[in-house]
């Protein structure tokens, strides 16, 4: 049975690094969307998006493709966060990695009016990755691997439906596959890895009173997700328990909802404004459950709790994300984008935690695009740069000290247009 676990296991883990790393999320696990034309507007698209972007942003973008396609949508995240505690003598820095993610979308309409389609992308994600030796001062001067990695691929049937030259409604069903892997010190090296699913759903509509003005709405479903996998304590022998124990952590992707506005002042120029809340409220933490008994009475005992009781502790608040956007076309083939983001945190100070990092952002982005007859190129490049957050030592808090994090993130989008 569990050699049937670790197979499904390893085929979720290859279509989770096929299209996500251990990426850096925006929002609370929230990444900013897929599709290089919408991130050069800071994801402003809710009202008009008609790219792979729509599978993320709003389905009812489909209703208004002009002919079949197929997009391919690559980010890579270059993420520098910093820790520094001095009351503990750390001073630490995340490991330089290049993180990939990606998506794939295709759109068929079959009439007028009814438009399918089949997107995989990535919604959410969050991790780092950490010197031990500069973390050392934490664990009793001992170097172990600080390393965490939360992340979610969707695979979304869609349709879309054009009511009238005006309206457009769409949804899609979405199959969300979760992947946790954790690295941190316990009673020597603890370390887990999960795999699991859950299923949602997003709606979306939008309305075109006219060529010049847009309105856009989208709502996803909130999603449970439970996470089954394997944990291991390389020293619990110690304390007469097993290393290993197979493990359970339930989590909520929660819901979302947009709102957004585009407008033409001029031909050439389209403006953007949308604003997106989410209900991390739903987060106070990520429990977990060990099916060693051993593992679990150690969870509750007074000097081992700290070691054995794995719980992600959040008390996360609901955010709202500002995003604007413009779009200037120089002719039919080329276009420049600019935007901007107010990228909130949900976490308070005291559960400010450098394995899931939490930084409040200004997000500056940047686009160019082409696009031909059959063909469409479009790349952007995201800059957040966080602001720095201070938790005090008197502050309950299992992470005192400074935390900052930056995060460049480039893209590329093609697109192939068939007819």
């Amino acid at each position: 049975m569990k050699q049937k676990g670790n197979s499904i296991r390893l085929l979720l883990t290859v279509v989770l690094i096929a299209f996500t790393g251990i990426t850096l999320s925006a929002n609370g696990l929230n990444l900013n969307g897929s599709g290089s034309r919408a991130m050069g507007m800071a994801g402003a698209v809710i009202s008009w998006t008609n790219d792979v972007s729509l599978f993320y942003f709003n389905p009812a973008g489909a209703a208004n493709a002009k002919g079949t396609w197929i997009s391919l949508f690559e980010t890579n995240l270059l993420p520098s966060g910093t820790y520094n505690a001095a009351a503990f003598g750390v001073d630490a820095k995340t490991n330089s990695k290049l993180y990939p993610a990606g998506a794939l979308g295709f759109i068929k309409p079959l009439s007028d009016k009814l438009t399918i389609g089949l997107g995989i992308y990535t919604p959410s994600g969050t991790g780092a990755s950490w010197d031990g030796d500069q973390l050392k001062n934490l664990a009793g001067g001992k170097v172990y691997a600080w390393e965490s990695f939360l992340g979610v691929v969707t695979v979304s049937p869609l349709v879309a439906y054009k009511i009238s030259d005006q309206l457009a409604v769409g949804a899609t069903i979405n199959l969300n596959i979760g992947m946790m892997d954790i690295k941190r010190p316990g009673v020597g090296q603890y370390e887990e890895s999960l795999t699991g699913m859950g299923l949602g759903a997003t709606f979306g509509m939008q309305f075109t009173p006219s060529d010049k003005l847009a309105f856009g709405l989208s709502y996803k479903l909130p999603v449970n997700v439970t996470l089954k996998g394997d944990a291991t304590m390389a020293s619990a022998n110690l304390l007469g328990a097993a290393t290993e124990s197979e493990i359970t952590r339930k989590t909520t992707l929660p819901m979302w909802l947009g709102a957004g506005v585009s407008f033409k002042p001029m031909d050439k120029l389209r403006l953007a404004v949308d604003v997106n809340w989410t209900n991390w409220k739903k987060l106070n933490e990520i429990p977990v459950e060990f099916s060693d008994t051993t593992w679990t009475l150690l969870m509750g005992h007074p000097v081992y709790k700290g070691a054995f009781d794995q719980t992600l502790e959040l008390d996360w608040k609901d955010c709202i994300q500002y995003r604007i956007g413009a779009e200037y076309m120089f002719c039919e083939q080329w276009a420049v984008r600019l935007g901007y983001m107010r990228d909130p945190s949900p976490a308070p100070l005291a559960t400010m935690n450098i394995l899931l990092p939490q930084i409040p952002y200004n997000m500056f982005t940047f686009g160019v695009g082409y696009t031909s007859a059959k063909f469409s190129v479009n790349a952007a490049l995201e800059i957040l740069r966080g602001q720095e957050q201070t938790v005090p030592l008197a502050l309950t808090s299992k992470m005192p000290g400074v935390h900052n994090m930056n995060i460049m993130v480039p893209s590329i989008t093609i697109a192939y247009h068939f007819n």
